[in-house]
């Protein structure tokens, strides 16, 4: 019988706890103290948290842009963008970040991107039904008329890229309801490892959640599904986005790993791979940016500090779509 700890190394597609791990969802945000001795809070793991600025009274004066980031499958909304140090966990969207754009308001978005827990069910949602949450979430975050035509840039990894996708897709298509101006104020996505075209490890994680079904009530296989290599749900998603993008204008940018990951096949083969391959981490969109996090699939969103070659190479792409956005539309109030 495969054990968690390869099985969780047969389907590593972000920062996996245990394949047995249960939820822990806090029932409120705690306060902490983070490395420069300033105030913030933890991500709650289900929905939005603000990120930057903390103050209320800060969060009214005028930006130019909203900027989400969303986890990939078994991720978490702060532990999939931070590293630990000696002196703490790094939470770079919340501590590095705004040094860069002080002008951008930043969230992190979290959903249940586990398959399943020991002696306890998992969630069913589908990477539809996630979208969909996603677009309700960022809707009542901008239900004001000040806030609903800003900017919107999103950061994704592995997973949380299909469902950012299908979100903006949905948008697209919806006439009559606050979902539609999502989509139309989209400025971008920054893709970080997110397979367009499926990845081999989503079958090898399916195939190691069967073995294992015995131990589990009810595993979530459908976001494993929508992974696979040649996923009708992956075709789907990304027909629609392709004229997503022509119809909104989008900016896309995609990066890949740059370095393999070490996994375990069923069985006990240990062999070492992308989880994402180069030809699947990028859309094929005639304008999209591609570039490199020198990084495996788990570790491409955790940065050391300003000098980090990934967080350079993230935030000044990030930096430029405020540069731009700002010479389009000044500062929104």
């Amino acid at each position: 019988m495969l054990s968690s700890a390869k099985a969780e190394e047969a389907i590593d597609f972000g920062a996996v706890p245990s394949l047995f791990g249960t939820l822990q969802t806090p029932s409120a945000q705690r306060i902490v103290i983070d490395e420069a001795a300033t105030v913030r809070l933890k991500a709650i793991r289900i929905g939005l948290t603000r990120l930057y600025p903390i103050d209320d009274e800060d969060f009214l004066i005028a930006h130019t842009v909203d900027i989400v980031f969303v986890h990939g499958l078994f991720g978490h909304p702060e532990k999939t963008w931070s590293l630990k140090k000696d002196e703490g966990s790094l939470f770079w969207p919340q501590t590095l970040l705004p040094k860069s754009i002080p002008e951008a308001h930043i969230f992190s978005w979290g959903y249940d991107a586990d398959v399943g827990g020991i002696f306890s069910s998992a969630g069913q949602s589908t990477i539809h039904e996630h979208a969909g949450s996603l677009l309700s979430d960022l809707a009542d975050l901008r239900d004001t008329p000040d806030r609903r035509h800003i900017p919107l840039i999103f950061v994704v990894h592995s997973l949380g890229g299909i469902i950012v996708k299908d979100a903006l897709n949905q948008s697209s298509s919806t006439e009559g309801t606050r979902l539609k101006d999502i989509a139309p104020n989209t400025h971008g996505v920054v893709f970080l490892g997110t397979p367009h075209r499926g990845s081999k490890s989503a079958s090898m994680g399916k195939m190691a959640f069967h073995i294992t079904e015995v131990f589990t009530q009810r595993p979530n296989l459908n976001l494993l599904r929508g992974l696979e290599k040649h996923s009708e749900i992956l075709d789907r998603v990304g027909d629609s986005f392709h004229q997503t993008i022509l119809k909104h204008n989008l900016s896309v940018y995609s990066f890949r790993e740059a370095r393999e990951t070490r996994r375990y096949k069923v069985f006990s083969i240990m062999n070492l791979h992308q989880v994402v391959e180069s030809d699947s981490a990028k859309i094929g969109y005639a304008k999209e940016e591609c570039n490199i996090i020198p990084s495996d699939h788990r570790n491409m969103t955790k940065y050391s500090g300003p000098e980090d070659a990934g967080f350079k190479r993230v935030s000044m792409q990030l930096r430029r779509w405020n540069e731009n956005i700002k010479a389009k539309f000044g500062t929104c109030t």
